[in-house]
């Protein structure tokens, strides 16, 4: 076998690449960061590890040409391939890690995060499906993830670098652990197997092991070839899909697109940012001081994969200085009403401040228009964990709504967001420029130090004094299939808590709400330990149980509730009694 020509840095591929520097070797090859002297722009080179054949090198340009055709945000992008004594891919350059390295690190992630990463890649394959390209390896190692979840997928069936293991069955093309079973069983890989293969990669993502477990090759395949799957554990809303996914007959798995869909849903208004685009920097890579240089671009080479980490900052994070740490401080002190001034909306209308709306980590404003209802601007603290947003500290998120309403978060830390959401029916003004009004004073308190405490505490008998996580102990969430305390996600202050089943079985959502003393429940109303509750099917799939909370000694011009719904995938009126006893369950700890 002919020996590869040695390289070095300052090396000029083809008259234009000129070679920054060897960053590590994978199974497929070796990777080099490079700059393109034609379009002034740093690439990513790879070549193999061995010098192609003349039939290698034939493939190589089929499949380089079907890879080049793929252009989707989702999507590693490939620019060029040179063709001379070695074959050569030039690739996009992006700041990331793979996937691999990302649980190499953290350790399982969080559903919600792997649903976010999933949708992304579920949109690159449905596109690529669509133009009768299969991937033949989606894994770990070939989705890139930037710090802000951007997720790409990469290396598109380059068959020369593609990990080959051979069986009694021939060639199985793909990695063996996240390889579907009519490819393990030797048929040719289809648009079916690229989605088992995603739906095994998030598998692993959210349960830290891949769905074959781990062992020998031949061992993982054998698993493969009969479709044993591991139990699920930590998938949570995941499960479902996941589920289906895995479906050993190809018929019973969904398209690409369906997975697409089905992420989006539990992503909810959640979407991916445009990577920051790099200025050029006319200073040669080899003529930098090192201490630069390794800030520029730190490259990583995952097994069988690409992976890019660059250091540089958004321009919105250069632009704005990050907030100190502890700007929320305790959850339960902090007042988001201190975030709001109803004298910024003079220019739409007079203004009423309403600091007993809905639940206790939110405060509103209502702004007359001259219609028939005012405008409800609603200012809400939130903890990125219960709602998943991506961004850098001071960075404003635009959340997808209707016509009649208009939502933007601002990202405050790691930990915490501030919601503001404008809406009103049929809107006679432009609910957005109402929004940045209420951004706009937010941003203004935050630069300003920590978030002012509240000035008179909750009454001692308030619900605003309970954690609705220890509402619900194992032996009541044993009504719920897979569910236990260990999956509580707290909202805000303790004043909502999820519970997510790691089976795909129904979940259970407790949170406090408050409303005017007149106004009325809905719902059929049953009694219920003591209390009055009100019984309602919010939707096909979900039932929710409200109980008033009534203290004697509390002034009754606003009434606090507790609101417990469980929902899933079968008809709401299922759950129904699971939701009536487990309000039971937590109504019994109520104040009195």
């Amino acid at each position: 076998m002919a020996t590869l020509l040695w390289v070095r840095t300052g090396d000029v591929i083809e008259g234009r690449y000129k070679l920054e520097d060897a960053r590590g070797s994978g199974s497929g090859g070796v990777v080099w960061t490079a700059f393109d002297t034609k379009l002034k722009r740093t690439v990513a080179l790879k070549r193999p590890h061995v010098v192609a054949s003349e039939a290698d090198r034939i493939q190589f340009r089929r499949e380089a040409e079907t890879a080049a055709q793929v252009h989707h945000p989702n999507a590693i992008s490939v620019f060029d391939t040179v063709d001379a004594d070695e074959c050569w891919l030039v690739m996009e350059y992006l700041s990331a890690q793979s996937l691999d390295r990302v649980l190499a690190a953290s350790g399982p992630l969080p559903p919600e995060r792997v649903a976010r990463i999933g949708m992304q890649i579920a949109s690159a394959l449905a596109a690529v499906h669509a133009r009768k390209i299969l991937h033949r390896d989606v894994k770990l190692g070939n989705i890139l993830v930037t710090d802000d979840d951007l997720a790409k997928l990469t290396d598109f069936g380059i068959s020369l670098w593609r990990e080959v293991t051979r069986t009694d069955d021939g060639k199985i093309c793909g990695t063996p652990a996240y390889t579907a079973p009519e490819v393990a069983n030797g048929e040719p890989a289809n648009e079916a197997s690229d989605v088992f293969s995603l739906g095994a990669t998030l598998f692993a993502a959210v349960e830290g092991i891949p769905p074959f477990g781990t062992g020998e090759p031949y061992e993982i395949l054998e698993r493969a070839r009969r479709g044993d799957i591991l139990p699920m554990r930590k998938a949570g809303p995941l499960a479902p899909l996941l589920s289906e996914m895995l479906a050993v007959r190809q018929g019973r798995r969904p398209t690409a697109n369906q997975v697409r869909q089905r992420l989006k849903e539990i992503v909810g208004e959640w979407e991916p940012l445009s990577p920051p685009v790099k200025a050029f920097n006319r200073i040669p890579f080899w003529r930098r001081p090192l201490a630069r240089v390794i800030a520029a671009v730190v490259l990583v080479v995952a097994i069988g994969a690409v992976v890019f980490v660059g250091l540089d900052q958004p321009l919105e994070s250069r632009q704005t200085p990050a907030p100190s740490s502890g700007l929320i401080g305790d959850e339960r002190t902090a007042d988001p009403c201190a975030l709001i001034d109803t004298n910024a909306w003079k220019d739409f209308g007079p203004t009423e401040l309403q600091p007993e709306y809905g639940n206790f980590n939110r405060c509103d404003v209502l702004v007359d228009v001259g219609a028939i209802k005012p405008v409800d601007v609603e200012v809400q603290l939130v903890t990125r964990k219960s709602r998943p947003v991506r961004g850098e500290p001071f960075q404003v998120v635009a959340v997808p709504s209707d016509r009649d309403q208009c939502d933007r978060t601002l990202v405050v830390d790691e930990t915490y967001t501030v919601r503001v959401t404008a809406k009103i029916p049929n809107p006679p003004v432009d609910l957005c420029a109402i929004a940045v009004v209420a951004l706009d004073t937010v941003q203004s308190v935050l630069r300003k130090g920590p978030v002012p405490r509240r000035s008179v505490p909750f009454p001692a008998d308030s619900l605003a004094n309970v954690d609705t996580c220890q509402l619900l102990d194992n032996r009541a969430l044993a009504a719920l299939p897979a569910v236990d305390t260990s999956m509580s996600v707290n909202v805000f202050g303790g004043w909502a808590c999820k519970w997510y089943s790691t089976t795909g079985g129904p979940g259970a959502n407790l949170r406090f709400d408050r409303q005017p003393a007149g106004e009325r429940i809905s719902g059929d109303l049953i009694p219920l330990g003591g209390h009055d509750a009100y019984v309602k099917l919010d939707t096909n799939t979900s039932c929710t149980v409200s109980v008033p909370s009534q203290p004697a000694n509390r002034n009754r011009r606003t009434i606090e509730l507790m609101v417990l719904t469980v929902s899933g995938e079968r008809p709401g009126s299922e759950y129904c009694r699971t939701a009536t006893n487990l309000a039971t369950v937590a109504a019994a700890k109520l104040p009195r």
